[in-house]
């Protein structure tokens, strides 16, 4: 999942747990008596609703239908929580006679990272190979101290390293996306290349 969609995913749940936790301290607070004994006794569900529910035959069915729609719409919502673009593993010198060879896509990246790794200057690398197995995409954030050689590093991401697992995975393109952040200190900035 993207950082834009996890954004409004955090700020989504966010928001309805307070609508939750103030509806539940409204709900406590009544109970306890907060709103004055006659409201502590009194249904939450008035007279005047529950003759009006009575009287119209479609309104528990509604009520039940859209207890099902939200239902459903919290378990789409789950499953695009669930849902990843990551690519588990890539096929290598694919062969129809013989078969194909596989190779995990967490084994190259994590050779892609120790190689970057090494860079002078290179602090943290994290890489992630996404898409389908006949097009992959590569994401590298790659964390950078201030004195490091910025146009180095890129050159030799780009002309070494990414070159080196196009290579490797037999691939004549491979789209990459590279994330720089320089860190000293307290002090982050970012560039994208």
């Amino acid at each position: 999942m993207d950082r834009h969609a996890s954004r409004i995913n955090h700020l989504a749940l966010v928001l309805f747990g307070l609508l939750l936790l103030a509806a539940g301290g409204l709900a406590l607070a009544r109970g306890l008596g907060a709103f004055g004994a006659a409201a502590r006794s009194d249904p939450l569900i008035t007279e005047p609703v529950r003759r009006y529910a009575a009287a119209q035959g479609w309104f528990w069915p509604a009520v039940a239908a859209g207890a099902v729609v939200v239902a459903l719409l919290g378990l789409a919502w789950l499953a695009a929580q669930l849902r990843s673009d990551r690519l588990p593993d890539l096929p290598v010198e694919p062969d129809e006679r013989g078969g194909t060879t596989r190779v995990s896509a967490g084994a190259v990246t994590d050779a892609l990272e120790d190689e970057i790794g090494e860079y002078p200057g290179v602090r943290g690398v994290h890489a992630r190979l996404l898409g389908g197995p006949r097009s992959p995409r590569l994401r590298l954030k790659v964390s950078y101290e201030r004195h490091a050689d910025l146009a180095d590093l890129r050159r030799r991401i780009g002309d070494q390293a990414v070159a080196r697992l196009r290579t490797a995975l037999e691939r004549e393109s491979l789209p990459a996306v590279v994330r720089l952040r320089v860190v000293s200190g307290g002090e982050s900035r970012r560039r994208v290349v």
